[in-house]
């Protein structure tokens, strides 16, 4: 028996006597998780029995309850370590529905459960396939719900985000330097038939619009247009 367990046990002896009430808060003293017979949706576990039973039910303060769960990721390793994991994060989450433990820990331990959470949560779903049942589900969730109108002052912002200086695409002036590491990438890309078939496929047979030159009366396509007629025809600045 390591410390963590020596800790988690004592909690849990103290707390035997404890009442339901104010702050006090219902702790599987084996952790429902482990169970084959889930009370819970979850993964199931590997231990028979109830975990609902009286026996494996204790009441602890708001507290203990998150210094309890803690202890119990240090208390193990593995599978069950990766489900104390997740049930501590999720006693830290945040949102309207759970929003009850303030308990302060470090920025490093909180950044390794998060890692080991997602390190999990990976594992979990790696190859699973999801059933059609649970994916109906989320569609009819989502089916028929509408975002709140945007403010006005998001509205001042994304478009202001999007344009002028604010926006690295927007009129950018890449420099001689720039120019010339662009072209000299660009000539050496070869690429494979494969890749030239689609991109043909693409355009084959497509036909874009074209546009008569006011100044010199040439007909161009809508795409090739602006580069040599229009403002920036020659007969313009010859005249």
């Amino acid at each position: 028996m390591n410390k963590y367990e020596k800790w988690y046990n004592a909690i849990i002896e103290k707390a035997k006597d404890n009442k339901p009430g104010p702050g006090i808060e219902g702790h599987h003293i084996i952790p429902e998780s482990f169970f084959i017979q889930r009370s819970r949706k979850g993964l199931p576990g590997w231990l028979e029995g109830n975990p609902e039973d009286p026996l494996n039910l204790v009441q602890l303060p708001t507290r203990e309850h998150f210094i309890c769960h803690w202890l119990l990721v240090k208390m193990h390793t593995g599978r069950a370590r990766a489900k104390m994991i997740n049930a501590l994060y999720m006693m830290r989450a945040q949102g309207p529905y759970q929003d009850r433990y303030q308990t302060k820990i470090t920025s490093r331990v909180y950044a390794k459960i998060r890692a080991e959470f997602s390190k999990h949560i990976s594992s979990v779903n790696t190859g699973r396939i999801q059933p059609p049942e649970e994916k109906a589900k989320q569609i009819a969730a989502i089916t028929g719900r509408k975002r709140a109108p945007f403010s006005k002052e998001w509205r001042a912002k994304l478009s202001a985000a999007k344009s002028g200086e604010n926006n690295n695409r927007y009129g950018v002036k890449f420099s001689d330097e720039t120019r010339k590491k662009i072209s000299d990438k660009a000539k050496g890309r070869k690429y494979s038939a494969e890749t030239i078939e689609k991109r043909a496929s693409k355009i084959r047979g497509s036909k874009r619009a074209r546009i008569i030159c006011p100044h010199c009366g040439k007909d161009a396509s809508v795409n090739t247009y602006p580069r040599w007629h229009g403002d920036n025809c020659k007969q313009l600045k010859k005249d």
